[in-house]
């Protein structure tokens, strides 16, 4: 079966710290069953190209931060794709993730149950937000430090940052430490600021 397998991701940026994986892409023709789903993100190569056609944050992403670790014939599918096309969907996309703010933010304040997974949706949704803003403006930062990035950045205390990021670590991978109920009542308060630095934002795109 023909296949492509690239790494993608942190390792890609060189931003490594413990609680960094390694990031797999398999680009297949076919069904893949000899392929382990929890260690390689899957896709078809018609889905690739799909992707690139709309000018999806992921293709995005892998054009610009993928490495070719295997080709069955030397070549270098993702590269032959050439550059995706613009992006368009920031209006869409910022609104989803602004949306799963307010909602995690609002479970978070209501109730400590689930806690670590609320500041793990309100870590995705801020750093997602930062991403398709960067990409909008044709300036891409996919880093985990995305919201800390783009101007204006973040003013979000580096402490309360950090339990958003174990937050996320936890959720995910079920790395690092537990995060306290200090914690959470921490980074509920250094949080507030969120909506209005997205709205801030967005307004750079307003007429």
């Amino acid at each position: 079966m023909n296949m492509h397998i690239y790494a993608f991701g942190s390792i890609c940026r060189g931003e490594i710290d413990l609680g960094s994986d390694v990031d797999l892409l398999a680009c297949v023709g076919g069904p893949a069953e000899q392929i382990d789903h929890e260690k390689y993100s899957v896709y078809r190569y018609e889905r690739i190209q799909a992707l690139w056609k709309e000018g999806n944050p992921f293709a995005w992403h892998l054009h610009l931060e993928s490495r070719l670790l295997f080709s069955p014939d030397g070549t270098d599918f993702l590269n032959d794709l050439g550059k995706p096309a613009r992006y368009i969907a920031d209006a869409r996309d910022c609104t989803k993730f602004q949306r799963l703010f307010d909602r995690s933010y609002h479970e978070l304040r209501q109730s400590s149950n689930s806690a670590t997974f609320h500041l793990s949706c309100i870590f995705l949704a801020i750093r997602n937000f930062a991403t398709c803003h960067s990409l909008s403006l044709g300036q891409p930062i996919f880093s985990r430090k995305s919201p800390l990035m783009v101007l204006p950045s973040l003013d979000i205390d580096p402490q309360a940052f950090s339990i958003l990021t174990r937050a996320r670590l936890l959720s995910t991978r079920g790395y690092g430490e537990n995060i306290t109920n200090e914690e959470v009542v921490a980074a509920i308060k250094a949080v507030a600021i969120v909506p209005r630095w997205m709205e801030a934002l967005r307004s750079q795109h307003s007429p």
